[in-house]
Order: structure tokens, then sequence, then C-alpha cells
């Protein structure tokens, strides 16, 4: 019997030892652009998000930009030294913004996990679709809605301007998109 329940030890650590790539999400619904991927499920109040791209720096998704970047909620991601950071950000300005937390918000990304692999830098979080933070506009799970993505060239700093932007109208339902910028 005590070997029954060592065996059942070590394979459940194995388990856990493996990477989390291994278990990833199977996501309802990708939008592929330039050298960039965003993939997502809605599932419940929560959207699931996976964003790649090709870059050694960060990357990111702006839902409901008003004006470039004004009015966006941001969340940007990056891995440096094997470590990841995402952070939940608002668009302060046309061409700027801040951290939720350095606004007096909250940071509302769950489940938040990063990697980076032979150049191409991966974030995934899970959001609320409503976090009653005023710095987080509520992601409308029905009809159509503004997404901006955007990566920063190989510089791991959020300060680091991108080189690549760019603004659609997806449908989050259905998986329908099309390019607005």
């Amino acid at each position: 019997m005590k070997k029954n329940y060592f065996i059942i030890s070590i394979l459940a650590l194995m388990f856990l030892a493996l990477p989390l790539s291994l278990y990833a999400m199977e996501y309802q619904h990708k939008l592929e652009v330039k050298n960039m991927e965003f993939s997502w499920t809605i599932e419940n109040d929560q959207i699931h998000v996976m964003l790649k791209a090709k870059t050694s720096g960060w990357v990111s998704i702006g839902f409901d930009p008003e004006k470039a970047m004004l009015g966006a909620n941001i969340i940007i991601g990056m891995v440096k030294d094997g470590k990841f950071t995402i952070e939940d950000h608002y668009g302060v300005r046309k061409r700027g913004h801040k951290s939720d937390k350095d606004l007096d918000g909250n940071n509302d990304v769950l489940n938040p996990s990063g990697f980076e692999e032979n150049g191409v830098t991966t974030i995934s979080f899970t959001f609320p679709l409503n976090t009653d933070d005023k710095y987080d506009k509520p992601i409308n799970p029905e009809g159509t809605s503004l997404v901006m993505l955007a990566y920063g060239a190989g510089k791991d700093s959020f300060k680091t301007r991108h080189p690549y932007r760019t603004i659609y109208e997806i449908n989050y339902s259905t998986g329908e998109y099309k390019k607005i910028k």
C-alpha cells in the first residue's frame, strides 16, 4: 500500500513540474496580425487572453480605446531574465498610459503567466468583464468593440515605444474582426 502512495506522489510531483505551456488553454478565437497574435475565450464573467509577439520586449492589448491610447484599459506584459511582469494600465493621454495602481486603482489581472522563447514573448491572463475599477471599462461580450494591439522593440521596459500598433473592431462572441487602423 505504501508503494502505491509513493508512486502516486511521484506522479503528482511530475505533473506539477511540467511547464505550464503544456496545459495551455484552448482559446475559442484568434486574431493574427504582423508578427503578433491575440487569442481569447469568454467564459462566464471573464475573458481569458493570450498575447504573443515576435519581440523580446513587451506585448500589450488595449480594450476600448477612445482616441489612440486615451481611455483604453491596457494590459501590458514582458519577460525579463525568465520572470514575467503583467500590469493593468489606463490610457491617460493619446500617447501615454499609467498603471492603474499609480492612479489609485487596482491591478485586476488574474492568473498571469508569461515566457519568452526564440525571440517571441508570450503572456496570458484572465480579466473580469466588469471590475468596477474606474480605470477599467466593462468589456461587452456581445456586439463589437475596439481592441488595440502593440508590442515593444526588444527592450524589457514598459517605457520603450512600440514599433507596431494596430486597432481592430472585434466581436468577442463570434470572433469576427476588421481592421480599423
